[in-house]
């Protein structure tokens, strides 16, 4: 049954009504460190740059459209500043010269930066990583937050289903290009958005790899996307042992179901049944600033490094809100599944004559 394995668990029900395990005042001072969040122009991505931007760090806002980047990050002067505002308490950088919080970026500006990356060409995105390579800076905190969620069928251009694609393959191909970099700038952070939605698929075939290339294909759109977000926990668990012995520390994260998303669905969607339980739903939806909050945890606490097994760091893990470790789909646990994943993902990347 989809969901059996976080229903069944207590802890998930406990973090409805436990108090959360992070908040914006404790971020660290990110001075020094260099970040990548992609998909930053809106929603999760965007109050993630916002936030790693007001603590300090250097921001590459990775996405395609260059005027919906700029029009982001414009826009993030001024919620910067509400960001320190809002929460005086926390360790910004400081600035001589000033007193309050939320005046210290006013004469100078945070950095963010454009990034073109477009996940849905995996031969764009191993272009973009080596843009980013070029520039010669170190690179501390990764966050794959771009994505797309229950879109009709389309195929990418290197002929993957699109969900697939954008939400697995070009995030592998990018960040994969980027690992010898982060290596020579660890202690690192690597954080894959995931989804609830990645306890539907089951055995026998949790993701049905000789389908991911029909066109049109045999499973519904739902299923589709959430074999994507299945597959983001399982590289993040591959990739964990993969660099268990570096300091670079990867986890996935489900960020909740955020008021933005469900007000996204509402508009597109004509149907009076869908709208009025989605009314319902925003009652208890999470707002995208606090939505974002488990990732930030999980790109920017101490705790990841000090705790976990042996105390060597939190590594391989799935996050749900607001910074709590849950079992994830139980398949994820499965070394076999993991490793025809990642075979797979870079035969599909080996293919494109491109990269």
């Amino acid at each position: 049954m989809p969901f059996e394995n976080v229903l069944r668990n207590p802890e998930w029900w406990k973090s409805f009504f436990a108090k959360d395990r992070f908040s914006y005042d404790e971020i660290p001072d990110l001075s020094g460190k260099v970040c990548i969040v992609t998909g930053g122009t809106g929603g999760l991505g965007y109050a993630t740059v916002v936030a790693l931007a007001a603590h300090g760090a250097h921001v590459f806002l990775a996405c395609r459209n260059r005027v919906k980047a700029e029009e982001a990050i414009e826009r993030a002067q001024a919620d910067i500043l509400q960001l320190q505002f809002d929460f005086p308490n926390a360790s910004y950088p400081p600035q001589k010269g000033f007193e309050q919080p939320y005046e210290r970026y006013s004469r100078t500006g945070p950095r963010v930066e454009f990034l073109e990356l477009d996940l849905a060409d995996m031969s764009k995105a191993h272009f973009a990583a080596k843009d980013f390579l070029s520039r010669g800076l170190p690179l501390h905190i990764l966050v794959n937050s771009a994505g797309v969620m229950l879109q009709e069928h389309d195929m990418s251009t290197d002929g993957y289903e699109h969900h697939f694609a954008i939400n697995h393959l070009g995030h592998f191909v990018f960040t994969n290009a980027l690992l010898d970099r982060m290596r020579e700038s660890q202690p690192a952070r690597i954080v894959i958005m995931s989804s609830m939605a990645h306890e539907i698929p089951a055995s026998p075939k949790p993701i049905d790899f000789s389908n991911l290339r029909t066109s049109p294909p045999v499973q519904s759109h739902v299923l589709l996307y959430a074999q994507s977000r299945l597959a983001n926990v399982l590289y993040a668990r591959a990739l964990a042992r993969r660099v268990r012995h570096d300091r670079i520390f990867v986890n996935a994260s489900h960020p909740g179901c955020t008021d933005q998303q469900v007000l996204k669905r509402m508009r597109a969607s004509d149907s009076t049944c869908f709208n009025y339980f989605s009314k319902l739903w925003l009652r208890i939806a999470y707002p995208v600033r606090r939505g974002a909050l488990t990732a930030l945890f999980l790109a920017t606490s101490p705790k990841v490094e000090e705790e976990g097994v042996d105390g060597r760091g939190i590594r391989g893990r799935y996050f749900t809100p607001i910074a709590y470790e849950l079992q994830a789909n139980l398949v994820t646990d499965d070394v076999d599944l993991q490793e025809k994943l990642w075979a797979y993902s870079e035969k599909a990347a080996q293919n494109n004559s491109k990269i």
